[in-house]
């Protein structure tokens, strides 16, 4: 088996590093190594099986009769599984970089003892990492919801379209036009298309939570990619009056 089809926690480095960790009692060291490598291992596990769910309906998707919805469901699974692509490479870099620094840290072991040892975990900064991948998933949870209601406007415009067709039959044969129906949330392949897009974006948001969650148990400030955006917005008009009013006073 590949070193790269190995799950992190089973790498001879990682488990090497855990050993010597729990060997000198750094204990707090030792947990902050797991939380990581346990989360990288049950996100990529969780990847591949949206990606795998996703290829399964671009095959159904093919299927579909209409050419034009037929593309333009393709597009939006094609979004979709460029956003799992990004999340797959994104702990697929922190994997190399993690085996990589275990190896490292080894090595700094061998060579300056238990005190270098406890400041190069210290040193892999992960909390930064946790908030690098919380930060993507949440970019990427968005990215589903996004196709999800233009998904829905499509499904509705294909529903108000049949019943249109319906109606004009109706008229034809000297019959009362029916009133409109809902649309059926449950049925057909634009809706399991529908509902697997919302699973997804369920999923990423779920992963975004956790690595909020281990970055602050690590150590890190609670980071929300909500409160960035609503730091770049710009300032009331008042506001901004009165910063400039500060400023040509200096």
């Amino acid at each position: 088996m590949t070193e790269s089809a190995l799950a992190l926690r089973e790498h001879p480095q990682i488990i090497e590093l855990l050993s010597v960790l729990e060997q000198h009692s750094l204990s707090k060291q030792k947990e902050e190594v797991q939380a990581l490598v346990g989360y990288i291992d049950g996100m990529e596990e969780k990847l591949s099986q949206m990606m795998d769910e996703m290829k399964a309906m671009r095959l159904e998707v093919e299927k579909l009769h209409n050419k034009g919805i037929r593309t333009q469901c393709a597009q939006l699974v094609g979004t979709a599984e460029e956003k799992i692509r990004q999340g797959k490479a994104m702990l697929s870099t922190a994997r190399t970089n993690f085996v990589s620094a275990a190896g490292r840290m080894l090595g700094t072991f061998q060579e300056k003892g238990r005190a270098a040892l406890r400041h190069a975990v210290q040193a892999l900064r992960i909390p930064a990492v946790l908030s690098r991948m919380e930060r993507g998933f949440s970019h990427a949870s968005q990215a589903m919801e996004q196709c999800a209601g233009k998904l829905d406007v499509i499904r509705d415009e294909l529903h108000q379209a049949g019943g249109h067709m319906k109606n004009a039959g109706r008229t034809l044969a000297g019959k009362e036009a029916l009133e409109a129906q809902e649309l059926e949330a449950d049925k057909g392949a634009l809706a399991r298309l529908r509902g697997l897009f919302a699973s997804c974006g369920k999923t990423f948001a779920q992963m975004e939570r956790g690595a909020g969650r281990l970055a602050e148990k690590a150590g890190g400030e609670k980071s929300s990619v909500k409160t960035e955006l609503r730091g770049l917005k710009p300032a009331p008009e008042g506001q901004r009056r009165q910063a400039a009013s500060k400023e040509q006073a200096r």
